[in-house]
């Protein structure tokens, strides 16, 4: 017959294998759920990158300026190191820095007016867009267009529960856009100012804003624009041009004029590259604001078409990778609260960066097309990826490497429990 002594050892190691469950349950509970991560990136949203890009390399060398057509590689060449680099470095990354890169946003824009400002221009109308530092050159609205998008996104994220306000919710972030609005206006580029808001107010609408506070700020702004604009000719001057052409295609500015001119003279199939003939003195910025109507004109309907296809594909990869992120929130169901939040707060954010920079360079490339075409006033943005600038091209790289790190977590749609801790 047992003793009673012997069911001691067997009670103390009963209590000893329940702690142990108890401490591994409250570890397992300590830890955050993160997004499950998968090696491969989009594979075709780099290759309308690349493609676009070398689109773009190569427009501007049948311009003949070997002198850009150099910066401009180097340009790329950087671009491609840093898409790269930043195509591996966490989204979340932004979403804990997006107030520091707003701040270095604000000062890069103020710097302009500063003695490390490169003002150009006529002394009648100058214009302080770029900062100079040891002979190198950027431009700040290039890094105000994704850094707006970096901190609303943040923003939204961080008030969700108070966005339906508009003291709370809303107004904070109308406040800061029109800091950089009117810092962009003064320099002035009026069109970026108008581009940045447009993605703002887009992405208040997407992160639950209600439609009658956007409208209600787009009226309020809209009566402000029109006071400045009422003082200023030169802009007075660009909408009258605007309103004569809807009338008369052709009786409209010169730079329009020329452009549609180029268009016209490129048929079905285009001149040949290098051989148009309106971006040789006829027609001015056509390695910039202009350079579709040379694409249309060299290389003709097709060649215009098959660029048009190329921003519609990367608008819609974009969008993809924006929806799929999201939907990954939905399928993740977890009951401890505190873990539930942080993976919706990381999967909203990476969503709406990737709405973000998807209508950035969509609208970008609408509104430059739609100049060329006159459907638009002139505004003098450029062509994304294929525009001569050395920012504008390092800085959409880098926005499409963001959007390649944030495709990288939604390609299997699933969350795991890791120790990753913010």
């Amino acid at each position: 017959m047992r003793s009673k002594d012997s069911k001691f050892p067997s009670l103390i190691n009963l209590t000893l294998n329940r702690l142990r469950e108890r401490e591994d349950w409250e570890a397992s509970s300590n830890t955050i759920p993160t997004v499950k991560t998968n090696n491969s990136i989009d594979q075709q949203l780099l290759f309308v990158a690349v493609c676009l890009t070398a689109f773009g390399l190569v427009m501007l060398y049948s311009n003949g300026n070997l002198s850009r057509f150099y910066r401009q590689a180097f340009a790329c060449l950087l671009g491609c190191a840093s898409m790269w680099i930043v195509s591996l470095i966490p989204f979340q990354i932004y979403q804990k820095y997006a107030y520091h890169l707003l701040i270095s946003t604000i000062i890069a824009l103020i710097l302009v007016f500063t003695p490390l400002g490169d003002p150009a221009g006529s002394t009648e109308r100058k214009f302080y867009r770029w900062i100079q530092i040891s002979g190198v050159g950027f431009q700040p609205v290039e890094l105000a267009k994704l850094g707006l998008v970096i901190y609303t996104a943040r923003f939204l994220v961080a008030k969700r529960q108070h966005i339906h306000s508009l003291r709370r919710g809303v107004f904070p972030s109308i406040l800061v856009l029109a800091i950089v609005f009117v810092l962009l206006y003064i320099q002035p580029d009026f069109g970026s100012a108008v581009l940045i808001s447009a993605v703002v107010l887009g992405l208040l609408f997407i992160g639950g804003a209600r439609l009658t506070q956007i409208l209600l700020v787009m009226g309020s702004a809209g009566v402000l624009i029109y006071g400045w604009v009422q003082d200023d000719t030169y802009k007075m001057q660009r909408i009258t041009d605007y309103l004569r052409s809807l009338k008369s295609p052709f009786d409209t500015h010169y730079q329009v004029e020329q452009s549609l001119n180029a268009i016209a003279s490129g048929g079905l199939f285009g001149t040949g590259i290098g051989n148009s003939i309106h971006k040789l003195g006829r027609l001015p910025y056509a390695d910039t604001d202009f350079v579709f109507a040379v694409v249309a004109e060299e290389l003709g309907l097709v060649g215009a078409m098959g660029l048009i296809a190329l921003y519609i594909l990367l608008v819609w990869r974009g969008i993809q990778i924006a929806l799929q992120v999201s939907s990954s929130q939905g399928s993740h169901k977890e009951s401890a609260s505190t873990s539930s939040i942080n993976v919706g707060g990381e999967t909203k954010f990476a969503s709406l960066v990737a709405f973000g920079i998807t209508a950035q360079i969509g609208l970008q490339a609408f509104i430059n097309i739609g100049v060329a075409l006159g459907a638009l006033p002139t505004k003098g943005i450029t062509l994304p990826f294929i525009s001569y600038g050395g920012s504008s091209l390092l800085m959409s790289l880098i926005s499409i490497g963001i959007l390649l790190n944030i495709s990288r977590f939604c390609q299997t749609g699933l969350f795991e429990r890791t120790g990753y801790t913010h």
